[in-house]
């Protein structure tokens, strides 16, 4: 997902940055061997290159982050230094070019803390990001600034001003008002004592979730914690692995231990044959977790209170406050919507899995919610195997770089050129370099730095970072944008699922945002904007593996090089796409459960008790959403609804989650309508341009509408979902 300055994101210098994998708390890599000095290339009568990571200049060892970070600071402040009585123009641009200067250092200093295998670069740069988010606290709670840009939007001159400024000077504004500037000195203190406890909770819920995720576990008493499970029953699911768990073998029973929250019970729920062992697997997964439920709802307590001090009634409604789907009616809407259309297919899919279930001979034919993840899992199986070749024969990371030179030189008129990094530039030997450039004149138009695979210690599995907005500088030169895409592709595998190339086209599509923005001002460049807006480039991109035709273009054979089938294509995408009404409908309730969790307004009960209560409240919205069909239980608990303490998204994108689903719709109708049958159409892809070129300043459902003339226009709410629902249908 994309992601900048994590911990500077939401104060008054930068739009509140999106989500997804990067807003979990993250362990830092594990300690490394310390890499050895850069040596640069010198000679008799040649100066040596001097290492510079990042190429940012005087970044050469772990020691330069914090020296770097205080420059940062003194360079904002000269540039602060009287901003308050200036003209709102000259206030903007002063304004940005501080904010400038400060993310300069701390996005790479979030990059280098999340990707450097030296753990003294880590530290330093953990350090460095710390100075600034400090120094940032701090202005955004200048009133002197905050008087300024108020007397500044009430100026004569600030209608004539451009619409970046405009926008840009409003955004800062109301960011520092998120922080509490503008109250009342206790309100101010009170704001400022819940950002900290919003802080300490939402850092201990992902470190408790983690924790709950580790292998066996020593508990209080000095036994180990999890389920002790029949190797009889689990050993054929769990393969070599059964070798790297707690084993006993005692009156004699052959049992290992499974931890419910660990990849191993999910490995259990896929493929054991053992229906019991599935069933305690599942039930444990379900168990009331009382700490992490009371934390949730403590969260929820704290995010509920900054929302009213900020001026709107429910966290959601804050969290929407920018969003293409503007309110939380609005977004209920599109959901209700969108499940009406969904279920027809999502009961078609019970039914087979159910045909499934009798046909194997699994008990009684009814499903059971520990069946679901088995026979899914076994269906695809079946699927692929009968296709013959697999599509990962064809996928590799050669052929996915194909695709992306293929998008930007045939749909975007754009060279993607290889550049070889200097000395010291990049953290990793296997990080690559390249620019975008204009292929008419060679102009360079942004630097992506692409850290490709899996390694040691790189517990980034795939995320964006900004290193770099786009900028008018002094002199009309321009900033260039630079992005790092950061994944992690199984290294030395021949071939990738689809599912690996879907998510890596994703991630370029966030790259692709930030590296064609042209702004004038930093602030709202590339992906820094509202949430349901900067996942459209991204789901958008998704369809350059989705559409067979497209794919058919660049996907090649791993050993013999030779093109894909195109019915190959067309089998595997069919296949991806069978039981994909299920997958999509479970998006759906993580969504609704993500705005019930956030209009809840619970007492002031503490601890299990508001827990249970959060608990109550939820379990009566997505009552609404039952519906009878071929198995046992509740419908939602068939789709993996567990208890709320496990839902990280709640953590991370609070009052958001829905934009994935929404995103999923929109991309498709767009797709269909503004691409579809000849997706590398020129005037396409200038209109795509178009909408890239204004990175997040313009954040409006009329400039997506734009990438497809003809085919009508529409509320956000009542986007046209024809398109996605064929989508899904595709496997029937």
């Amino acid at each position: 997902g994309a992601s900048g300055a994590g911990g500077a994101s939401g104060h008054m210098w930068r739009a509140q940055l999106p989500h997804r994998s990067l807003r979990a708390a993250r362990r830092a890599p594990a300690a490394a061997p310390p890499l050895p000095p850069a040596v640069g290339r010198r000679g008799l009568f040649f100066k040596r290159e001097r290492p510079r990571l990042f190429d940012i200049e005087g970044l050469e060892t772990p020691r330069d982050f914090p020296r770097l970070a205080d420059e940062a600071v003194k360079v904002a402040n000269r540039e602060l230094d009287g901003v308050a009585q200036k003209g709102p123009m000259q206030l903007v641009a002063a304004l940005d070019n501080a904010s400038n200067e400060l993310c300069r250092i701390a996005d790479a200093a979030e990059l280098c803390r999340n990707v450097h295998p030296d753990q003294r670069f880590v530290e330093s740069a953990s350090h460095a990001v710390q100075v600034i988010s400090a120094y940032m606290g701090e202005v955004n709670l200048d009133a002197s600034i905050y008087e300024g840009m108020r007397r500044g939007e009430a100026s004569q001159d600030f209608a004539g001003m451009p619409l970046e400024a405009r926008t840009v000077l409003r955004h800062m504004r109301v960011s520092m008002e998120h922080e509490g500037i503008h109250l009342q000195d206790e309100e101010k203190a009170q704001c400022l004592q819940l950002l900290e406890r919003e802080q300490e909770l939402s850092f201990g819920i992902v470190q408790h979730q983690e924790r709950k995720r580790r292998t066996a576990v020593v508990g209080s008493d000095g036994g180990m914690e999890g389920l002790w499970l029949p190797v009889e029953g689990v050993g054929g699911a769990l393969g070599t692995q059964v070798a790297s768990l707690p084993r006993r073998r005692e009156t004699g029973k052959d049992e290992v231990l499974v931890v419910p929250d660990s990849p191993w019970a999910e490995q259990v729920l896929k493929c054991a044959s053992c229906p019991e062992s599935r069933r305690r697997v599942h039930e444990a997964q379900q168990a009331p977790d009382e700490q992490g439920e009371g934390e949730m709802a403590e969260l929820l307590r704290v995010r509920q209170q900054l929302a009213h001090l900020r001026g709107y009634r429910t966290w959601a409604e804050y969290a929407q406050r920018e969003a293409l789907l503007a309110s939380p009616d609005r977004v209920n809407s599109f959901l209700g919507a969108a499940w009406e259309r969904l279920r027809p297919g999502v009961l078609a899919d019970l039914e087979l899995l159910a045909a499934e279930k009798q046909r194997l001979g699994l008990g009684r034919p009814a499903l059971e919610a520990w069946d679901v993840p088995l026979l899914l899992h076994r269906c695809r199986s079946q699927q692929e195997e009968q296709g013959g070749s697999s599509i990962s024969e064809y996928l590799t990371y050669g052929s996915l770089m194909r695709g992306v030179e293929l998008i930007l030189s045939e749909l975007l008129g754009l060279a993607f050129v290889s550049e070889e990094p200097k000395t010291g530039e990049v953290w990793h030997p296997s990080v690559q370099k390249y620019t975008l450039r204009e292929r008419k004149d060679d102009r360079v138009l942004g630097i992506l730095y692409l850290d490709p695979f899996a390694r040691p210690g790189k517990v980034v599995q795939s995320a964006q970072f900004t290193l770099q907005g786009s900028k008018l500088v002094e002199g009309g030169a321009t900033q260039i944008p630079v992005t790092t895409l950061v994944y992690s592709l199984p290294a030395g595998m021949v071939g990738l699922p689809l599912s690996y190339a879907v998510t890596f086209m994703h991630e370029i599509g966030h790259a692709v945002h930030s590296l064609l923005s042209e702004t004038t001002f930093q602030h709202l460049s590339g992906t820094r904007g509202t949430v349901d807006f900067v996942e459209f480039p991204s789901h958008l991109f998704e369809h350059f593996v989705m559409d067979p035709s497209c794919l058919a273009k660049y996907a090649a054979h791993a050993t013999t090089g030779a093109p894909m089938p195109s019915e190959l294509g067309q089998t595997s995408l069919k296949s991806r796409q069978q039981f994909a009404h299920i997958e999509a409908a479970q998006q759906l309730m993580y969504a609704v459960v993500d705005q019930a969790f956030y209009t809840c307004m619970p007492s002031g009960a503490a601890g299990s008790e508001g827990g249970a209560e959060v608990r109550q409240h939820l379990a009566g919205v997505v009552d609404r959403f039952e519906i009878d069909g071929p198995f046992s239980g509740r419908f939602t608990s068939l789709l993996g609804l567990s208890r709320i303490s496990k839902f990280d998204h709640l953590v991370h994108y609070g009052g958001s989650y829905y934009c994935y689903l929404f995103n999923r719709a929109l991309s498709a109708h767009v797709w269909q309508h503004g691409f579809h049958g000849d997706p590398f159409a020129a005037e396409a892809g200038s209109r795509l341009r178009g909408l890239l070129r204004g990175g997040s300043v313009v954040q409006s459902l009329d400039a997506i509408e734009a990438l497809c003339p003809g085919a009508g226009g529409f509320r956000a709410e009542d986007v046209p979902l024809d398109a996605f629902v064929a989508q899904l249908s595709a496997a029937g």
